[in-house]
């Protein structure tokens, strides 16, 4: 009865329909409890922070000339072939009904936008460089239609971390919350500004780049996103090791009081009683 009236108030009509649209996507009384996603998550979200490790490893490497641009490429391309999956697998259709609805169709749009990061390299490797003027080095800004798809996954990226960030709060992980917050918005700002900026150029050709440019971007650009990709991929790995740790719980509570009148009376047959 309070979910149907918590309904009718999102649905007043003399709200309006903006109103309505925006109360009945930010008010959480009402909804269904969460459902049980442990075990989803306790193996996908460790997955996926894994997956953010890895990346940052790979940035960290090509920004200080460790490795080729083109090998950066083609690890990330790999990994991007198999991301959607781990996030499709953080994103339980389960929880629709305890979300308000713009999850919904967050969780259903998110897994199909992260493919464009591997269509986005393929099509670059496809029809790029086999060119004249490609090769494996050049910037992708060379080539529009990569980064126009990079660009949706990007934004993927951005409605992905929101998205944990609503599940986190019905789950009262705040902890995990705020990371998954506070990547949302670093990604929507200084996330831009590493995408459309030279970083790996500036590290990688050196060519009449004074010293001071190359620690801007390394020092004002690189390493405060690095420092949020850790904290998303905590966050990640905070939801997975919460789950292990509720479902342990829950097994050992199974039995445990026959388990304890057994050791009763293994303790009493030892005193004699």
């Amino acid at each position: 009865e309070c979910g149907s009236n918590q309904r009718e108030k999102q649905n007043n009509p003399s709200h309006g329909k903006l109103m309505n649209l925006i109360e009945s996507n930010i008010v959480v009384k009402g909804l269904d409890p969460v459902a049980d996603f442990r075990k989803r998550a306790k193996y996908w979200m460790r997955l996926g922070g894994m997956f953010v490790l890895a990346t940052i490893f790979l940035q960290f490497v090509v920004l200080f000339a460790l490795i080729p641009i083109g090998v950066y490429r083609f690890a990330l391309f790999g990994m991007s072939l198999f991301w959607p999956y781990v996030v499709y697998g953080m994103m339980p259709a389960k929880v629709d009904p305890s979300m308000p609805p713009i999850y919904k169709l967050i969780r259903k749009w998110v897994p199909v936008s992260q493919w464009c990061w591997a269509i986005g390299y393929a099509v670059w490797i496809v029809f790029y460089i086999p060119t004249e003027e490609g090769t494996v080095s050049n910037s992708l800004f060379n080539y529009e239609p990569t980064m126009f798809f990079h660009a949706i996954g990007g934004i993927g990226l951005i409605c992905l971390a929101y998205w944990l960030n609503g599940l986190a709060l019905r789950v009262s992980l705040d902890s995990a919350a705020k990371k998954f917050n506070l990547t949302a918005f670093v990604m929507m700002t200084l996330g831009t500004l590493v995408f459309i900026s030279p970083w790996k150029y500036v590290s990688y050709e050196n060519d009449g780049i004074t010293p001071a440019l190359y620690w801007f971007y390394a020092v004002a650009l690189m390493f405060p996103w690095f420092y949020v990709l850790i904290l998303f991929a905590l966050s990640l790995f905070e939801f997975s090791s919460t789950s292990a740790w509720s479902l342990k719980y829950d097994s050992d509570l199974e039995g445990r009081q026959e388990r304890i009148r057994k050791k009763r009376e293994d303790y009493d047959k030892e005193r004699g009683w």
